[in-house]
């Protein structure tokens, strides 16, 4: 069984409470942006990266960085993702809000849609049941 190290964002507008999501080209399910860690990258840049490739956003990091201000921002969890082959990702997840624009820009190569989406609306859509525990979580906790 191969292990794979990914980074992921839940991205969340503070203004509207919504998500942002992408439709994932393999799965066809709604989910969070993110990918595999390169080599020589951080889980946080990872996850930056990913969020821009995603979706043209720059977004910020929430969380504190534990236990020094210069160490890195605790991730919000860590998954333990199966998949059909066997292989095991390990993603690495975090929370964040864009930085200013909040118009997202469809990247064809990573994705079929981007869109922004309420808590509501999570309830008719094809997504991950944990993306509705992550956002509850997200707007109980971090975004009040």
């Amino acid at each position: 069984m191969a292990r794979h190290f990914c980074a992921s964002v839940f991205i969340i507008n503070p203004l509207d409470k919504k998500i942002l999501l992408i439709m994932h080209r393999k799965n066809h399910r709604w989910t969070q942006p993110g990918g595999h860690i390169e080599l020589n990258e951080t889980p946080e840049e990872c996850a930056l990266r990913e969020a821009y490739e995603e979706t043209g956003l720059k977004v910020t990091l929430l969380g504190e960085r534990f236990p020094r201000e210069e160490d890195f921002i605790r991730p919000l969890g860590i998954q333990k993702n199966r998949h059909s082959d066997g292989d095991m990702h390990v993603d690495i997840i975090y929370a964040a809000i864009p930085n200013n624009d909040d118009t997202p820009k469809l990247n064809l190569r990573e994705s079929s849609d981007v869109r922004w989406f309420s808590r509501e609306e999570l309830e008719h859509i094809d997504c991950f049941p944990d993306i509705k525990i992550t956002m509850d979580y997200i707007l109980r906790e971090m975004i009040k």
